[in-house]
């Protein structure tokens, strides 16, 4: 994005028109100019007064010196600088210089520089040119190009052509993109909304519409937001097949004016087509909040498919799973009352389970009323305990659920010996959900089997033998599983005493 005073457009009527750079040999003249000045070993002082010499010969020759100065900025950001080696901290003999000039004059002065320089660098154990070229070793102008950018100057206007929609579009009231694209660039386009944090309505028909509202409608954090928008941009003009519409507003002395802007992916040679990289995580609150649940056995699957509310699509940010556990979850950021509005009725119409994270400095009220889990959080800072807390609490009600389709008579049908790990398969459950959901009269849970009550009251009345080796023998004998051998010799009340690593070994001892 450009700074809003490079900004190039034309407006007629009510219309924006951006100055796009076309390819003329003119532009690709100025643009390898350019690229020919970033070279390595050259301070950016040097670079800026090359700069503004070639703003000076093409301004003359009718070309606007803000297309000029646009391309070096973009060229300055993708290239690396650092200080040039200096024998001292900068900032260190500065302290000394400034000090030595208030102990002998009392302030400043410019006759004495050189004395000045020849006392503290004696101090410091320096040569004058030494101390020299310390004492501003940090400032912007003596920075070094260490990496100059890569670009060839057809690919240089195509990026300051995405710098200059992006920078038109910073002050938009909202955004309309229709898009006939793949359902593949679809969701590509729909998670990279989601990620940046926008605030959107997105319908489907024969084609996908989406509305964002732009950040002149954002009560909050207006730059931050359009930001947001701008890092949208590249996903959009990536795509085959786009439109886009927007309402623009324009400030003309105190007036504001409002202006439309359109663009289709007719002209989408004018942009990088290259596919902005997706993150694995767009912020440190998805970071941490993945990294939370984590540690509590869920797994967090990031922009999980759309689902339908009503006649809408909302995207939720995460799909939280645990075995038969399930629940969508919601990051809300930036709103206005408007868009609090039409995302609390997506949010109602939503029939999955939904659990929203939303920060406590933007609540709303009417966030809290919702029929769905809600946490708040400051800033970017989530509460480890209270999600925990939060997420046992889902995963409890929703096992409740589950408890009532596993009744006494149902295990009944499938034997006396029931396998944990096959029934958890079979219900969709982790071994351990299952574990605390049996509690049953005629069951009893002995290490991965679930083993029928009655059968092991008959155990009772025999003579158990005096190791574990023997004990298996028995029970292979009446049809058990051996696995379960030491938790029943405990469930009989007697105690295994261990002798050495090899559990056939231990003995059986009649508990005292």
């Amino acid at each position: 994005m450009l700074p809003s005073q490079l900004l190039r457009i034309k407006v007629r009527g009510s219309k924006v028109y951006p100055l796009w750079a076309k390819g003329t040999d003119l532009e690709l003249e100025v643009a390898e100019q350019l690229i020919s000045m970033f070279k390595e070993g050259k301070t950016l002082k040097q670079i800026h007064e090359e700069i503004e010499e070639l703003e000076q010969i093409y301004e003359s020759a009718g070309l606007d010196f803000k297309f000029v100065r646009g391309l070096a900025l973009l060229l300055e950001r993708t290239s690396s600088f650092e200080s040039p080696s200096a024998s001292i901290e900068p900032s260190k003999a500065r302290e000394v210089v400034f000090r030595i000039v208030n102990e002998i004059y009392g302030g400043f002065v410019t006759d004495e520089r050189d004395y000045v320089i020849e006392i503290a660098a004696r101090e410091l154990g320096l040569t004058p040119n030494e101390l020299e070229r310390a004492l501003w070793a940090d400032s912007e102008e003596n920075l070094i190009l260490t990496q100059g950018p890569d670009y060839s100057p057809s690919s240089l206007l195509r990026q300051y052509n995405m710098s200059l929609l992006q920078t038109t579009l910073f002050k938009a009231l909202n955004m309309t993109i229709r898009t006939k694209s793949s359902g593949t660039e679809v969701k590509r386009l729909l998670r990279a909304v989601k990620r940046l944090g926008l605030m959107y309505t997105a319908t489907k028909s024969d084609l996908v519409e989406l509305r964002i509202d732009g950040p002149a409608s954002v009560l909050k954090m207006t730059t931050k937001y359009g930001t947001s928008l701008a890092k949208l941009i590249p996903h959009v003009v990536s795509m085959r097949s786009w439109y886009i519409m927007a309402d623009i507003v324009r400030k003309r002395g105190r007036r504001k004016a409002f202006l439309s802007f359109t663009l289709s992916s007719s002209s989408r040679e004018l942009f990088p087509q290259e596919r902005p990289e997706e993150p694995l995580y767009d912020s440190e609150l998805e970071r941490s909040f993945s990294s939370i649940v984590g540690s509590a056995g869920w797994i967090a699957l990031r922009e999980p498919e759309p689902l339908i509310a009503g006649n809408s699509i909302l995207i939720p940010d995460f799909l939280l799973k645990k075995g038969a556990a399930k629940i969508y979850v919601e990051v809300m950021g930036f709103w206005t009352p408007d868009y609090v509005e039409k995302k609390l009725r997506k949010i109602r119409e939503v029939k999955e389970p939904m659990l929203i994270l939303t920060r406590r400095d933007l609540l709303c009220s009417k966030v809290l009323r919702i029929p769905k889990d809600v946490i708040a959080i400051e800033g970017n800072k989530i509460d480890k305990v209270a999600l925990l807390r939060k997420l046992e609490e889902i995963e409890q009600r929703i096992l409740g659920e589950v408890r009532e389709r596993i009744g006494d008579q149902d295990l009944i049908k499938r034997g006396e010996v029931i396998a944990v790990k096959e029934l958890a398969k079979e219900l969709g459950l982790t071994r351990e959900q299952l574990k605390r959901l049996l509690d049953t009269d005629n069951y009893v849970l002995l290490g991965d089997y679930l083993v029928k009550r009655s059968l092991l009251e008959q155990l009772r009345e025999e003579d158990i033998p005096g190791v574990i080796k023997e004990f298996k023998e028995v029970l292979r004998r009446i049809g058990l599983p051996v696995d379960i051998a030491i938790p029943l010799a405990n469930y009989l009340g007697y105690d295994v005493v261990w002798r050495g690593l090899d559990e056939d070994n231990a003995e059986i001892r009649v508990r005292r």
